[in-house]
């Protein structure tokens, strides 16, 4: 019956320890097992002991604790419960024991249960105590159904009495089997319904929500995916809480510089809490109890900066930039220096006396010709070569302007400058004189991020990092708005609710922060447990399912719905008073009513030479006309 009871409750676990004790009860039944993938043991008592202090001392980083052993050890209760049971809680709480002895008092039998588990933490242990040769009393303990807890008392030190164990008497073969089903839905229900059990959760609530947004809300209350998840697990798992409610700093934890656990971690090391709520960052951090379960959601960290740290670089950017310059100097060259140079050429070919029939059909002569063909021009050009490249370095002259006109309508067209006036990228940032700040929780974070060091610019940034007041989230904010001096790197989720918020408690504008859009890190995020925790399996299983029922999806769509609350109330207010003009097309009046007052000047001008050319012309005698080789050579005319 031994070795069937052994073999049941060994279905999941590969790696049985016998542990032999000085007396004379004999261990049988582990030898006895049929199953090839059971990797059998032995140690003495003794040895065992010295094993436990030896990987003790050896272990310097995390705790290790196997879900596949099992300890076998056979004894009476001076040896069992004083000299192997605090060593087996110290090398593998969450390994199956099963304890063989033989007419154990009922009063040592509730002891060392009580022990066990109020003391060093083991709950999966079961007992087998011979009543004689053909009867077995196997007990298990459910401390979850203690009458005490059942009356909401939270003292652990209330006694266990015989009632609160669950024995079975064994006295055939037959009976082993559906013993053993019965054990297994016991061990499955022991950790799923608590029975109301007092379990210690740490976890910050602040305004009725568990979450950091308290000081952006305002009156506007959420309840975000950790509380969710919390409320869940206690629906499922029926217990009530003790709560370590903390900032939430604290409640996540960190790590001192000194290298102490602070908040959370602490609490997680010692096993004074059975649950850290509060979700955050996968990270190895230098302890040696904690536990991730399965991970929730995503964090990404983004920098706030103030809003239009680059003031005016819009029109920089526009209007001065190497680009531009170098193109309206080189035209602005072209377009003067050619016509003085040609002037001068000019000038000496009149001053030296060179003979007029040398510029017939010259290659300048020629190139007039296209570039009047090319500006379709309407009007007779001047017969003076010099006086013609003149009019054609006017031309181009106003050709250069048109960028100019092109740049003006760019700056009416796209009134918000927020990509140009802004901090858009991690290298801008660290090209200002910001002072980069981050909090005590995400310090050493991103200070490790090992993937990320071997980038200069993280390295960067890790060397400017600081948490100087950062220990509140509202003073963060409060000194990027007023003092317009620092970028604080934060979770995205926060972002919609800081662009959102009413901070009446600011002097200014509220609209004052700018977001980088492209986060920093990016990291998974998850629940804490101590290793020593017998729920685990159970937490983890409840977290799936919550996940695979869309919670996420349900608690961002909640999230952007009291977004948009908050900035209707927001705009009531604070009506929306925009600091930049929306273009239209009156804007462009100006340069419509100069447009045509040119025009008509100009044509009343071409109207006015017309009559005077015709005047002219009705006064003039007719001369004779003699051709003559000195005749001036027009490249082209045309006909008006």
């Amino acid at each position: 019956m031994e070795t069937q009871i052994l073999e049941n409750y060994l279905t999941d676990r590969h790696d049985v320890t016998v542990i032999e004790t000085s007396v004379e009860i004999p261990i049988v039944s582990p030898f006895c097992l049929r199953n090839p993938m059971v990797l059998l043991k032995t140690f003495t008592l003794h040895h065992f002991q010295h094993l436990v202090e030896q990987s003790q001392a050896q272990i310097k980083d995390q705790l290790d604790y196997p879900m596949n052993e099992c300890f076998v050890a056979a004894g009476r209760m001076e040896e069992l419960a004083v000299q192997f049971v605090p060593y087996l809680s110290r090398y593998n709480p969450r390994a199956k024991i099963l304890l063989i002895t033989h007419e154990m008092a009922d009063t040592e039998l509730v002891q060392l249960f009580h022990d066990a588990w109020y003391r060093y933490r083991l709950l999966q242990l079961i007992v087998l105590n011979h009543r004689d040769n053909d009867t077995i009393d196997s007990c298990v303990f459910n401390p979850f159904i203690k009458a005490a807890f059942a009356r909401g008392s939270i003292d652990f030190e209330q006694p266990t009495v015989r009632s609160d164990l669950d024995c079975t008497l064994l006295t055939h073969e037959l009976e082993v089997l559906p013993y053993g089903w019965q054990l297994k839905e016991f061990v499955k229900n022991r950790v799923r319904n608590l029975n109301g059990y007092p379990v210690s959760i740490a976890m910050h609530i602040s305004n009725g929500s568990s979450s950091a947004y308290d000081c952006i809300l305002g009156a506007v209350s959420i309840t975000d995916i950790d509380q969710e998840v919390l409320s869940t697990l206690q629906t499922k798992m029926n217990f009530s809480m003790v709560l370590h409610n903390n900032e939430l700093e604290l409640s996540i934890g960190y790590i001192h510089k000194n290298g102490t656990p602070v908040g959370a971690l602490g609490l997680i090391e010692h096993n004074l809490i059975d649950l850290a709520a509060n979700s955050r960052i996968m990270y190895k951090y230098d302890t040696r109890n904690l536990l991730y379960l399965n991970y929730i959601s995503t964090e990404k960290l983004v920098f706030l900066t103030p809003r239009n740290y680059y003031s005016n670089r819009d029109k920089m950017l526009v209007f001065i930039n190497p680009f531009s310059v170098a193109y309206m100097l080189i035209n602005i060259v072209l377009s003067f220096g050619v016509p003085m140079i040609i002037c001068l050429l000019d000038y000496l070919y009149y001053r030296l006396a060179l003979p007029r029939n040398t510029q017939k059909n010259t290659y300048g002569a020629k190139v007039m010709s296209l570039l009047g063909i090319i500006l379709n021009l309407s009007v007779r050009l001047p017969r003076a070569p010099h006086k013609r490249w003149i009019i054609v370095g006017i031309l181009l002259y106003n050709i250069v302007s048109y960028p100019i006109w092109q740049a003006v309508t760019i700056r009416y067209l796209h009134p918000s400058n927020q990509l140009v006036n802004n901090i858009n990228s991690l290298e801008q940032l660290l090209a200002t004189e910001l002072k980069l700040k981050v909090s005590h929780y995400h310090e050493l974070i991103v200070r490790s991020e090992g993937s990320q060091l071997h980038n200069p610019l993280y390295a960067q940034l890790s060397d400017r990092l600081t948490t100087e007041n950062t220990s509140s989230l509202r003073d963060a904010i409060e000194n990027i708005i007023i003092d317009q001096d620092s970028a604080l790197l934060i979770s995205d989720a926060y972002v919609p609710l800081v662009l959102a918020g009413n901070y009446h408690w600011v002097p200014g504008k509220p609209d004052a922060i700018w977001p980088i859009a492209k986060p920093i890190y990016e990291f998974y995020k998850s629940m804490a447990v101590p290793k020593t925790s017998p729920f685990i399996d159970t937490f983890n299983s409840i977290v799936v399912s919550c996940l695979e029922a869309g919670m996420n999806d349900r608690f961002m769509h909640q999230l952007e719905s009291v977004v948009q609350l908050m900035k209707m109330k927001r705009t009531k207010e604070h009506p929306i008073e925009r600091d930049y003009i929306v273009f239209t097309m009156a804007h462009l009046s100006p340069l419509f009513v100069f447009y045509f007052s040119m025009l008509a000047l100009s044509g009343c001008i071409f109207l006015l030479e017309l009559i005077v050319h015709r005047i002219q012309k009705a006064r003039a005698r007719p001369q004779p006309f003699i051709a003559t080789v000195e005749t001036e050579h027009a490249p082209f005319e045309f006909v008006l």
